[in-house]
């Protein structure tokens, strides 16, 4: 939001007024781009919960100035939106960058029975809810954004049109790169082979996988070191960290950084040989644009990754890296090639950072969505779907 709506948009001369929420702890940072509202959310998190369509009431007095109206992420606030996108006769647009939906079906099947019924039922009554106001809002709304070619294509099963849709994956700053971040000269770093995770870990994301292939390397490569780049989202997921790190009598080769800037998280990757994104196949992940990857590839680090759609596309159009399956073998066989053979390692590297520079940045991402938001208004009383 920050790096595209906040700057490149407004650079092709394309504003965006921001209705938003906010945690009520953090602090409030400037909106560069226009007119904006951002609540912070009071009282305990149901509570918060139910006020979240306040913050959307503002969308009917500032449409009839808007060329464009458009919801993100926000089933309700896409309902708002597509109401004051009929009453001013103003093209509407839905963001879709995580499939809302199945996060919440995920949710309602993994609630234990211990968390009692009453949640359960409530959990799965949300999900059905949300699909169908979703699968409303879908398809009335003017035009789609989507993450992923996945998403788009998941969204076409569902009887969309592939023409209104637009695939905007995740970018890459440049800023943050160039000139290349000077990687950190911690001691811990010295005289090791150091492999790197960038990004959130817990039990669901399958982190016990890394601990498996750090488990391995060891073997054939005992100055190998695992560094982890971030840490938990919750506490339960940190604590689960640190134990099996004593567990596995991993502490020599694995180092966390717990949650640090994002500049100071780029010196620490920038110090590492590889960049490993192993991410479960699911319904939710399967549709992402993992940011990991590309954030690896612009530091000129070849990357190891599963066969996720978008990962995969990204390692075989740029060759910057290895796909594979997610199976300890797999992934060492790639990673002790890279190990193994530098020169290929830093070719591979080079290559991912050329076409992320030309295919990822945001500057680049921002021609796109500029043209299409062009188009859209340009066209608007064709495009209106009543």
């Amino acid at each position: 939001m920050a790096v595209l709506f906040g700057r490149c948009l407004p650079l092709r001369g394309i504003q965006t007024d921001l209705l938003a929420a906010m945690d009520p702890v953090r602090p409030q940072t400037p909106w560069p781009a226009g007119k904006s509202i951002v609540r912070r959310l009071p009282g305990p998190h149901w509570f918060a919960y139910l006020c979240l369509p306040l913050v959307d009431l503002p969308i009917l007095g500032w449409a009839r100035q808007a060329d464009l109206i458009q919801a993100r992420d926000r089933i309700r606030s896409g309902l708002m939106g597509l109401l004051a996108a009929r009453i001013f006769a103003k093209p509407f647009i839905y963001w879709m960058s995580f499939p809302i939906v199945e996060g919440h079906a995920v949710r309602a099947r993994e609630l234990r029975a211990e968390d009692g019924r009453l949640r359960k039922a409530a959990a799965h009554a949300r999900a059905w809810l949300a699909q169908r106001a979703e699968s409303w809002v879908l398809r009335r709304a003017d035009h789609l954004f989507v993450q992923s070619h996945a998403m788009r294509d998941a969204l076409a099963l569902r009887g969309l049109r592939l023409e209104k849709m637009t695939v905007v994956p995740m970018g890459i700053d440049l800023d943050f790169f160039l000139p290349p971040p000077t990687p950190s000269s911690h001691p811990i770093l010295s005289n090791r082979r150091v492999i790197a995770h960038l990004g959130t870990i817990g039990r669901s994301r399958s982190t016990q996988f890394l601990l498996m292939l750090i488990q391995a390397l060891r073997v054939e490569f005992p100055d190998v070191l695992l560094l982890i780049v971030g840490d938990g989202l919750n506490e339960d997921d940190r604590r689960w960290i640190r134990q099996e790190l004593t567990q596995r009598d991993l502490a020599k080769h694995v180092h966390l950084t717990g949650w640090i800037a994002q500049s100071e998280a780029l010196r620490w990757v920038a110090s590492a040989s590889i960049g490993l994104s192993p991410i479960p196949r699911g319904a939710l992940f399967d549709v992402s644009s993992p940011t990991k990857v590309g954030e690896y590839l612009a530091l000129g680090i070849p990357c190891v990754a599963n066969d996720i759609p978008d990962q995969k596309r990204v390692l075989e159009q740029s060759q910057g890296g290895f796909c594979v399956p997610m199976q300890v073998d797999t992934f060492l066989a790639a990673i002790r090639t890279l190990l193994l053979d530098p020169e290929k390692a830093r070719r591979m590297g080079a290559q991912g950072s050329q076409w992320i520079s030309e295919h990822r940045s945001y500057d680049r991402l921002a021609d796109q969505v500029a043209t299409t938001y062009r188009r859209i208004a340009i066209n608007a009383p064709s495009v209106i779907n009543r």
